[in-house]
């Protein structure tokens, strides 16, 4: 009799043991099925935060080359961060004002900000017969007066850019362009050098006979005068000097 209560319990705890195991394996395979749901998520947020760590990042590499950029255009082109701008700069051109206009054979200087290493410098003649064969006196003329001035009356510039212009070929908008008759680009270095002969210097240029385009769809006046010499000068030394 003894024995029935110990066979009980063996009984018993046998079929709880099965019971306990049975119990479990759902357990397990809840968990699991959790912790994989809580996985994707990690993942997900992960992907999140690796996409936002891109663009970061990206954006980061693009402030870093844009200053890098403008560390170097410091370097080569000084004249881009003076102050006042270079087209501000108090140029040494002549009082020409109402009732006082300027006057023929005067240099007018002017730089435009979208493209301050080129001085630009306008030459005026007044000639009802206009003649080529004059032109490389007035040039030298131009550069002349430059030279005179001295570097120190213009912002530090690279190249001198020279057009001259006849006023007795100008005759309202329609002849505009055409009053600008020639033009042409010298170094600043070799126009302020004593020991550089103008003479040589006007014989070595190359001349344009389109010097200037009069855009009026541009906004201000400043811009409708547009130096296609300058414009392609500056595409021309860009594009030689390759990607940097």
């Amino acid at each position: 009799m003894k024995c029935y209560p110990v066979l009980l319990f063996v009984v018993v705890a046998f079929f709880a043991c099965v019971g306990c195991g049975r119990h479990d394996q759902p357990v397990q395979d809840d968990s699991s099925a959790a912790s994989s749901t809580q996985t994707a998520t990690l993942d997900e947020g992960t992907n999140q935060l690796s996409e936002d760590e891109q663009k970061r990042r990206q954006e980061l590499a693009e402030a870093m080359a844009y200053a890098e950029k403008l560390d170097e255009q410091k370097m080569q082109h000084p004249e881009l961060f003076t102050n006042p701008p270079p087209s501000e700069w108090p140029f040494p051109n002549y009082p020409a004002g109402p009732g006082n206009p300027l006057p023929p054979n005067v240099n007018f200087y002017r730089i435009n900000d979208h493209y301050p290493a080129y001085l630009l410098c306008e030459y005026d003649v007044d000639q009802s017969n206009y003649s080529q064969t004059n032109e490389p006196k007035w040039f030298e003329a131009a550069l002349e007066q430059i030279r005179q001035s001295g570097p120190k009356k213009f912002p530090p510039v690279k190249w001198v850019a020279v057009i001259l212009i006849n006023r007795a070929g100008w005759n309202g908008v329609s002849t505009y362009e055409q009053a600008h008759k020639v033009g042409a680009i010298y170094k600043a270095s070799a126009v302020f050098s004593p020991s550089c002969d103008l003479s040589q210097l006007v014989a070595q240029a190359d001349m344009d006979r389109h010097p200037l385009k009069y855009d009026q769809s541009q906004p201000t006046p400043g811009d409708q005068d547009r130096w296609l010499i300058v414009e392609q000068h500056a595409a021309t030394n860009s594009a030689s000097m390759g990607p940097k």
